[in-house]
């Protein structure tokens, strides 16, 4: 097993399973009405998708800024025929968040803003903490677009279509090979992918853990009363999958910029950190369980988690976090460790947008003299922003079969 098979993953990848692209997610986000969503007091936030909002009167101020924020953004700040780019947007008032970048602007809009509707709403607050609470909110109404319950779910798969010469090619690589596979998507679909289908399941790992994890929390059941109410019946606690920097199997899942399921968590003890876990549904109330060396026993101490899920976004801002050492740091590391001893990188669905990885690949692969094999209907190859020895199969992920990857591979390898 002394061969190394890389992949890098884009949107591109996800589009065949249905998943939206970055075209959907800008005619999805361009435009929110407040009437819309619905943001708990918990800072939960998601679409209603047509459901009744029964506490319209709550959170009613940071509904408005949704609205009145976007409309402000594309309607004054946009230049005429410029269209919608959330990464873009993110970047735009990120910068403020980060370093009061674009303060004019957007202290004048917020001070409009706070005069329209601030006598009717004590909720109007200062223009930091009111874009921090945007932030927020748009952070998870955009993980939303990314969800399908069906990754939740816990049955195995054998096949998967179109993408089974895909999933053929792994299967092959495998048994000579350790794969190591790199995404810049979000979502879940190649977690479910490897965690559930019958042959890659047993090699995957993604640097997540549950044996060792010190992280818990609490699960509710719940029954019908015999008045239809629902009440609790009974609670427990479970072990929550952390972060440990566990890539020891033979397929191996790098998220670099992070995902839907994965939130922060803020622990005080025994030592003041930031730690990574998986988001699972239906589990609340966090805890860390901790050794107190003066009664000699263990317990359970309570931590803060960050309500939206932790991903990276911002054609520019995302970069800044790549130096974190918790946790965006590690797994580049890991990406640059990993380019440098693959025998051949494969890139699907991918354009070549984020010049942060593009240095990555240039640098650490193609000045090595090594080939890329890019797997994309629409890249030209003369268009790329690298340069070095690379092939274009101008097909869609969806219209790969088996053969293809195999003679992809075998003529990089020969070459």
């Amino acid at each position: 097993m002394d061969s190394n098979i890389s992949f890098l993953l884009g949107s591109g990848f996800s589009i065949p399973e249905g998943l939206p692209g970055v075209r959907a997610l800008n005619e999805r986000l361009g435009k929110i009405n407040e009437k819309e969503i619905f943001i708990h007091t918990d800072q939960k936030a998601f679409f209603l998708n047509g459901a009744e909002d029964p506490n319209r009167w709550m959170k009613g101020c940071e509904r408005l800024f949704v609205q009145e924020f976007l409309d402000f953004y594309t309607g004054e700040v946009l230049k005429h025929g410029e269209k919608f780019d959330y990464e873009t947007f993110y970047d735009f008032y990120s910068k403020y968040l980060h370093s009061k970048g674009n303060k004019d602007i957007i202290e004048g809009f917020h001070k409009r803003f706070a005069e329209k509707f601030g006598p009717d709403s004590w909720a109007v607050r200062d223009c930091h903490n009111t874009l921090a609470d945007f932030n927020r909110t748009f952070n998870q109404l955009l993980a939303e677009q990314l969800i399908r319950i069906q990754y939740y779910d816990n049955s195995t798969i054998n096949a998967h279509s179109p993408y089974d010469g895909f999933i053929n090619f792994l299967v092959q690589l495998l048994e000579t090979n350790r794969v190591k596979v790199h995404t810049l998507n979000h979502d879940l679909f190649f977690d479910w992918l490897g965690q559930h289908h019958d042959k890659l399941f047993e090699h995957y790992c993604d640097g997540f853990s549950l044996a060792g994890s010190p992280f818990y929390g609490i699960v509710y059941d719940y029954n019908s009363a015999p008045d239809s109410r629902l009440e609790y019946s009974t609670s427990y606690r479970v072990k929550i999958p952390a972060f440990l920097e566990d890539f020891s199997k033979k397929l191996a899942l790098y998220k670099l910029h992070g995902s839907i399921d994965m939130k922060k968590v803020y622990v005080g003890q025994p030592v003041r950190s930031i730690n990574r876990i998986k988001q699972v549904r239906r589990v609340d109330h966090l805890a860390i369980e901790v050794f107190d060396e003066n009664t000699g026993k263990y317990a359970f101490e309570g931590i803060h988690d960050q309500v939206e899920p932790d991903y990276l976004s911002g054609k520019s801002s995302k970069i800044r976090q790549y130096d974190d050492e918790s946790y965006y740091k590690i797994l580049f590391d890991e990406f640059e460790k990993n380019l440098r001893s693959a025998k051949v990188l494969i890139v699907i669905g991918y354009g070549f947008m984020d010049f942060g990885i593009n240095e990555y690949l240039q640098r650490y692969f193609l000045d090595l003299n090594k080939k890329i094999i890019v797997v994309d209907p629409y890249l030209l190859k003369g268009n790329l922003p690298v340069s070095g020895n690379i092939e274009v199969i101008n097909k869609g992920i969806d219209h790969m079969k088996l053969v293809d990857f195999q003679n992809a591979v075998t003529n990089a390898t020969l070459g």
